[in-house]
């Protein structure tokens, strides 16, 4: 049976799929060191100001992946838009996987959600560290958090912004042509 929502539920297939997971784990383990230390719950202040910067880059690579994907389909962001609402109100909606989905996507532009998905993924990173620590090969996940102008662990002036967020979108762009 035809999905009511094709575009959407395409688009579910290639975000949960190897290639599309790939594309948004590659940025998590690029900033997953930057956020090794920061607490649980989001503090406000200059550490926040970092993290939202991080956000930002995060949102304009969702942001191509997205409209790259939907421009391989031939359709457009309003075509999808408009079926993702749809989902949203149908109540008699029976596909609960393509629900999900739609959920997920929308959690994944809110900063909180963003955060503590970055926060879990710092923990990941210090437990990666440890183990390699244990065999002799500490530092090894540093090359990551160096190309981020981190060179001494701690949380680097100017990150934020420029030739990392570049890289990361002209990588996006390249898979969708």
């Amino acid at each position: 049976m035809a999905s009511a929502y094709p575009l959407v539920d395409e688009c579910a297939k290639y975000f949960w799929s190897k290639n599309g997971k790939e594309e948004f784990e590659s940025f998590f383990e690029r900033y997953a060191p930057l956020f090794k230390d920061a607490p649980v719950k989001e503090n406000s202040g200059e550490q926040d100001l970092e993290f939202f910067a991080i956000f930002q880059k995060y949102l304009k690579l969702y942001e191509t992946v997205l409209e790259g994907y939907i421009e391989k389909l031939d359709s457009t962001q309003d075509e999808f838009y408009r079926q993702l609402q749809d989902v949203q109100d149908d109540a008699n909606i029976k596909d609960k996987k393509l629900l999900h989905f739609v959920n997920y996507l929308i959690g994944c532009t809110d900063y909180p959600a963003f955060y503590k998905m970055m926060v879990r993924a710092g923990k990941k990173y210090v437990k990666a560290e440890a183990k390699l620590e244990a065999v002799g090969l500490g530092g090894a996940a540093e090359p990551a958090a160096k190309a981020e102008g981190k060179n001494d662990g701690s949380h680097a002036e100017g990150h934020a912004g420029g030739k990392a967020v570049d890289d990361d979108v002209a990588e996006a762009k390249s898979h969708h042509k």
